[in-house]
């Protein structure tokens, strides 16, 4: 028996030298009874340094918070994977876990503690580097003017970057953790096939790939956005998530809008420019053929000949309206009151209101500065959009004209019709050359206003609902005259 238990005592003592954590006994006192060698090497001391003596390498700092293990293991209690600090007989600071557990006599009583450390300082080092690398990554994602997210393979949210609040209005809260089915909502209905087959195309072959889309902001209104995707793969190989990264491009979707605009004006003009003259000639002389044929017949022809008359006059008019966009003419702004335009021009279209069942009411506010206009032009814009608001009503209906001073700077006239209204995506392209929701209209019209307006510093706005009717605001500055070559 004497032999067996020597035998184990020997196996035991190897297999705590051949243990890679270092493992130590110390007594009730505090004092080391047993060391292997790893504690001799993860320490730094040798056996003899040790064996018989308190713990050299707690730091004082953390002396009180050994004493208060040593006393929970006196007691009975195991203390598994405590992380704390030693320090190294070369003084160096070391990162530790450390294991507690109570050493019995044969009567059961704890006569010392078994402790057995591992050396984390390396862990502890590569925590701290991907800790960093995270708060470095988050620094730049965070600062960084594109949004990022990254989605999961389910279609999760996983993580937006705060750009997200600055140009859609969504806080990082209300985004990660979205479905599939939540993400659906913000992006554009007539885009969300496009997005789709994206994800897909990107999920399919594992490469990038890049659109263009809408998505709605928190406001309400749509954002149009450039997105790239990539696929990232986890530590097996396997893609498991998609990094987004996207940018606003509402600006340069508008300026491109405008360059398209400008390429149209542009033709326009130069094509105006080339026929204008050619056109009104002949038909100066068509004019006068059909008021002389006019006057020498009667009945039925007679009725012909006043619409053949009528479309000419059609016709002069769009030639004049092309013109107007083709050739600057030179303006002399003068101070005018805006109230008394108002009113001239509904009184030229009383008449016309009157056979079409449509009343018009005129509200001003009292003592407006005069504006600084051209004021022909300017009562153009005015008969062009009261016209287009009566068209709005052929079964009658009314039309109210106000105008008052929103600042300093500014007057508002505001037509407002209680019309049919126009469908809310056909409002961007209203101004566009030949571009109408009237059955015999050009588009024309509007056109010439908007850039009337321009030439005067002032602007036009189109509000409209289906059903409900249509208010045109225009908006002119308050300012001293000057001329200008528009």
């Amino acid at each position: 028996m004497r032999i067996e238990l020597d035998e184990t005592k020997e196996l035991l003592d190897a297999l705590l030298q051949q243990t890679p954590d270092a493992v130590s006994i110390v007594g009730r006192d505090g004092k080391f009874i047993h060391v292997n060698k790893a504690s001799v090497e993860q320490f730094g001391y040798s056996a003899s340094d040790l064996l018989g003596n308190a713990i050299p390498c707690v730091p004082q700092e953390h002396i009180a918070e050994m004493e208060r293990c040593h006393s929970e293991v006196l007691n009975g209690k195991s203390i598994v994977g405590y992380e704390t600090v030693r320090v190294h007989q070369s003084g160096s600071l070391m990162h530790v876990s450390l294991s507690y557990g109570p050493v019995l006599d044969k009567a059961g009583k704890v006569k010392g503690i078994i402790c057995c450390s591992r050396d984390i300082t390396e862990r502890k080092r590569m925590e701290q580097a991907l800790q960093d690398s995270q708060a470095h990554f988050r620094l730049i994602t965070e600062n960084m003017t594109e949004m990022i997210y990254l989605v999961k393979r389910d279609g999760t949210v996983a993580y937006v970057s705060h750009a997200h609040t600055t140009f859609l209005g969504y806080s990082s809260e209300d985004m990660i953790g979205m479905g599939p089915a939540v993400i659906d909502k913000i992006i554009h209905p007539e885009d969300q096939k496009k997005v789709s087959d994206l994800f897909r195309l990107s999920w399919r072959k594992e490469e990038e790939a890049s659109g263009i889309y809408r998505l709605r902001h928190s406001q309400g209104h749509w954002v149009n956005v450039e997105s790239r995707f990539k696929p990232i793969s986890n530590s097996d190989g396997v893609v498991d998530s998609m990094l987004i990264v996207s940018r606003d491009v509402s600006e340069i979707t508008k300026t491109k809008e405008l360059l398209r605009q400008s390429d149209k004006l542009s033709a326009i003009g130069q094509l105006a420019a080339g026929i204008a003259h050619e056109i009104r000639n002949p038909l100066t002389s068509l004019r006068g053929f059909i008021q002389l044929l006019n006057a020498s017949i009667t009945g039925v022809q007679r009725n012909y000949c006043q619409i053949m008359l009528s479309e000419l006059d059609r016709i002069n008019l769009i030639v004049s309206e092309l013109l107007v966009l083709a050739k600057p003419q030179a303006v002399s702004f003068q101070q005018k009151d805006l109230s008394v335009m108002i009113h001239n021009v509904l009184s030229l279209l009383e008449s016309q209101a009157n056979l079409k069942n449509i009343q018009m009411y005129a509200s001003t506010e009292k003592a407006m500065p005069p504006i600084a206009c051209e004021e022909n032009q300017i009562k153009q814009v005015l008969l062009n959009i009261c016209k287009n608001a009566m068209e709005a009503l052929p079964d009658g209906g009314e039309i109210y004209v106000q105008s008052r001073r929103i600042s300093e700077e500014h007057i508002q006239v505001s037509i407002q019709n209680n019309g049919c209204g126009i469908d809310p995506e056909r409002i961007p392209r209203l101004g566009e050359p030949f571009y109408t929701t009237k059955e015999n209209g050009t588009g024309l019209g509007l056109m010439v206003s908007q850039r009337i307006l321009e030439d005067h510093g002032g602007s036009l706005q189109i509000e409209s609902e289906k059903g409900k009717g249509t208010t045109v605001n225009i908006l002119l500055p308050v300012c001293v005259p000057s001329v200008h070559q528009v």
